[in-house]
């Protein structure tokens, strides 16, 4: 199988040309972007239905029918830029206070580790700040699991593309604006699924995102808004949010298809307006990627704006491809395997040692009489940080209650999917509170009675079931299994 890694590596420089694709399940949109003279030209476009799911089911199937579709449509282009919907997306919050950017990397990871409750090497994470008063900053920690970048890659060996760039689609829709500007919850729309994400973004960076289920009846026709599930997110989200960003958001534009755009804007517009918020469908675009002469008649889509950022040489704010390996890296790894790393290790390592030895005798006499001057002054520094990292760090409490708790969990749901958990509560006193969907009551059932015969649950009981497809249900248990090892 050919690495991503190893394909982002051959691209020195940005192409001139790119092939934009954001993909949707069954639905693929897409445009081919070129680059003159600082003005991008549309060159193809591509919409189609596959009949293979580009996030489940056989990759190497779904890759190849991409091919064809995108062969039919004339298009050659094989450089690309893919953007994910963010369902499926792990997603975690935190706050940093000021502190040196060296120490902020290292306790964004422990946080990752925290939020996620998986081995953060097995996830493909990026990060998105926001600024809070006093130097702080909240952050938004967005995750790709490693399956789902795995079978993505296998769809797009399958498709004989080349990607330099893999980002969630709806922030390509809805960029952050400046630290000052206001901010936004944007919405995406998708009809196939019947979900739609959510992204808020303030501060300069994105403070939430997330995905709603069943904002869509897709089974009717034609498709229906729910409304009920989208407004509720809306304000589950805000209010989770530090309260000198919630007060700047106030501005909701929707994205999709028109008639599903209208429709959840004007609901929206009765159910928040009274609030304060202002309701807009955005059917074209705030930011073109930072290029002004994108035509004003290219297709309007996460896959046409993600390619013109990529064109205008801007980041993506939520970037989930690995880093373009270094010439140093790339030699090292072809040289430091079969039967020359032996000798590549024995001759570098002498090369250090005679060379390293010099080296640090010429830096201690020259460097150490002019940093001592300053040592006090980094002594205290280097407490205070130490202090104000303490508090986050995961072994603050040699008790392991909540993941014995989780376990519990995991053992009793099924592993077909048919019952879910959206919320977990672990409160001090041990008191555990789980909601969720079900597909079906006979599932939902016996999982419960499985969690009853788990040691250390007490007082299961049933606070709600209400629903039919798919069933709500709010349960509420004691743990009394302790949590040390």
């Amino acid at each position: 199988m050919i690495d991503l890694l190893k394909l982002v590596g051959r691209n020195r420089r940005n192409p001139r040309s790119v092939l934009g694709l954001a993909l949707d399940g069954f639905r693929v949109e897409g445009a081919v972007l070129r680059l003159s003279n600082g003005t991008v030209e549309v060159t193809a476009t591509f919409a189609a239905t596959l009949t293979v799911n580009t996030e489940s089911g056989d990759p190497v199937a779904a890759g190849r029918e991409l091919r064809a579709q995108l062969d039919a449509a004339s298009i050659r282009e094989r450089v690309c830029v893919i953007a994910l919907p963010c369902a499926g997306l792990l997603v975690t919050q935190t706050e940093l206070p000021a502190m040196p950017e060296a120490d902020a990397a290292s306790l964004l990871q422990i946080e990752a580790e925290k939020g996620f409750h998986s081995d953060v090497t097995g996830l493909r994470v990026a990060d998105s700040r926001c600024g809070l008063p006093e130097g702080r900053t909240f952050v938004t920690l967005a995750a790709l699991p490693h399956a789902r970048f795995t079978f993505l890659e296998q769809v797009l060996v399958a498709a004989r593309l080349k990607p330099v760039g893999l980002s969630p689609a709806i922030t390509e829709l809805q960029p952050p604006g400046s630290p000052g500007s206001d901010g936004v919850v944007a919405i995406a729309l998708s009809s196939g699924s019947g979900q739609a994400g959510l992204q808020v973004t303030v501060g300069g960076g994105i403070a939430a995102l997330r995905s709603i289920e069943g904002a869509i009846d897709a089974t009717a026709e034609p498709p229906a808004i729910r409304i009920d599930p989208v407004a509720r997110e809306i304000r589950i989200t805000l209010g989770q949010l530090p309260e000198s960003l919630e007060k700047s958001v106030r501005r909701i534009r929707i994205f999709g298809p028109r008639a599903l755009a209208e429709s959840m804007a004007a609901s929206l517009n009765a159910r928040l307006g009274p609030a304060g918020f202002t309701v807009e469908t955005a059917l074209q675009p705030a930011d073109a990627g930072g290029i002004s002469t994108l035509p004003s008649n290219a297709p309007f889509n996460a896959g046409v704006m993600a390619a013109a950022r990529f064109l205008a040489s801007t980041p993506a704010r939520l970037e989930f491809l690995p880093p373009r390996p270094s010439a140093m890296e790339r030699f090292l790894a072809r040289h430091t395997t079969g039967p020359l790393r032996t000798t590549w290790v024995v001759g570098g390592a002498i090369a250090a040692v005679v060379g390293g030895l010099f080296l640090i005798q010429q830096i201690q006499l020259s460097l150490y009489e002019s940093r001592w001057s300053k040592m006090s002054t980094e002594v205290r520094q280097l407490d205070l940080i130490q202090q104000e990292t303490r508090q986050y760090r995961p072994w603050a409490t040699d008790s392991f209650r909540s993941l014995s708790i989780l376990e519990v969990l995991t053992r009793a749901f099924p592993e077909n999917g048919t019952v879910t958990a959206k919320l977990i509560e672990i409160r001090e006193s041990g008191d555990v509170v789980c909601n969720g969907t079900a597909t079906e009551s006979a599932g939902l059932l016996q999982m419960m009675d499985r969690l009853n015969a788990s040691p250390g649950v007490s007082n299961l009981h049933r606070d709600q079931i209400r629903g039919k497809a798919p069933l709500l249900f709010n349960f509420t248990f004691h743990w009394s299994g302790g949590g040390t090892p």
